[in-house]
Formats: structure tokens, sequence, C-alpha cells
């Protein structure tokens, strides 16, 4: 799995354009490793599946909102780069829905269009302005990257493991990405936004560890070292 040390410590590009040229970079190499996955020996263990469905639906999404906060954002910082690597993002999301949905079909499991816990995020998204979004946008790049990681280490099957590697490596490049945005108008270490977000992170930790803990267990032995985990890779953000 990647480790807090390994992401803590990957180069982090100096502007946003930089943000934008690593995107396009990884859709290339995304398109180069679709082309390695073989689905019809991709197999998804009974036990994870009713997991991944749900996490499959917090992947999918158009971002409408997102990009018009996003505009409204580059605009008011002259930063036009921004919106264009935000766009990136959402179809890197879109690119992991895809995949797994597709890994679903091929097991003869058909996706979910609806879930309580990822229609209440979404109506949260909805509501708030460009800080709100992003920080709760970083909350989950944050639960992600723990659950992928435990994923993969649960999976078995060599393909699906390769598949839950690949995006957990975007998450970690979307993790940067959000944290430094947020960094850049936010005080530093300690003041009460981002204090706030710790608790925010908590309670969504919480929540996260009831829905998925048949997957999360694989790597956390409890709650405890689950949310700490959680909280150490947005520290290390700050």
């Amino acid at each position: 799995m990647i480790a807090i040390s390994q992401i803590q410590n990957r180069p982090t590009p100096s502007t946003r354009k930089d943000w934008s040229n690593t995107f396009t970079q990884n859709t290339q190499r995304w398109q180069q490793f679709a082309a390695t996955l073989d689905f019809e020996t991709l197999h998804l263990a009974p036990t994870l599946i009713e997991s991944i469905k749900i996490f499959q639906l917090g992947e999918q999404g158009e971002g409408r909102t997102l990009r018009a906060l996003a505009k409204q954002h580059a605009q008011k910082y002259n930063d036009p780069t921004y919106l264009s690597a935000i766009q990136q993002f959402i179809k890197e999301e879109q690119r992991h829905a895809h995949y797994i949905a597709k890994a679903l079909k091929a097991n003869g499991i058909e996706p979910i269009e609806k879930q309580w816990s990822d229609g209440l995020f979404r109506k949260v998204r909805k509501l708030c302005g460009w800080e709100v979004m992003i920080s709760v946008l970083l909350t989950a790049e944050v639960i992600a990257i723990a659950y992928y990681a435990a994923l993969a280490q649960a999976s078995q099957n060599p393909q699906a493991k390769q598949l839950f590697e690949r995006i957990l490596q975007d998450e970690s490049v979307h993790l940067k990405f959000h944290g430094e945005s947020l960094s850049r108008i936010r005080s530093p270490r300690g003041s009460i936004k981002w204090n706030l977000h710790r608790l925010f992170l908590q309670a969504v930790a919480s929540i996260v560890w009831y829905e998925h803990h048949t997957v999360l267990s694989h790597r956390f032995s409890g709650y405890r070292r689950f949310a700490h985990y959680c909280d150490t890779l947005l520290v290390n953000l700050i």
C-alpha cells in the first residue's frame, strides 16, 4: 500500500499549471494501464461487493457545482489553469467509477444508483461555497486512500488488486492537489478552520467505518487505527 510518508514526500507541483500537466500525464498512463486489464479474469470477493458498490457510487458525478465554483475561484485569484485541473480531476473520478462499474458487471453485479450516505454528502457539497466544497472533497480523498489501500490488500485476485492499486495512486495525487489549494487560502496548522476540518473528518470516518468495516478491517485492526490514519493524512497536508 501507499504509506503516509510516501504521500507526504511526493513532489508537489509548484504551480497549478503543473497540476494540469500532472493530470494530463496521468490520463496517458491510464490508457496504457487499461489495455492490460482483463475483466474476464477479474474476480471480486463476494464479501467485499456490497462495500464496493457503495464506494463506486461515490466516485461518479457530473461535477457541475464543482465546475461552477472552480470557475469563480479561478477568476477571483486570476488562475485559469485551476479550472482546467479541476475538470481533469472530475474526469479521473468518473474514470474510477467507470472501471469499478465494469468490474462489478464482470462479476454479474449491477451498480447501485442511490444510497443514503452518498446522497447526504452530495447535498452538503451543493449547499456550500468553494472552500467548504474542497474541504469535503479533501475529506473524501483521505477516506479513499485508506479505503483503496485496504481494498487492494483484501483482494486476492491479481486483476482486481492492480485496479484498486492504480486508483489508489490517483487518490494520493488528488489529496495533494486539494490540500495545496486549501493551504493557499487558509491559516497554518492549528487554525479554527483546520481544527473544524479534523473534527468533520472524524465524523465522516465513523460513518465510513460503520458501512465499510468489512473492507477496512483487512488493513486496520479497529476504528481507532483507521481514524488515526485518516487524521494523520490530513495533518501532514497542513
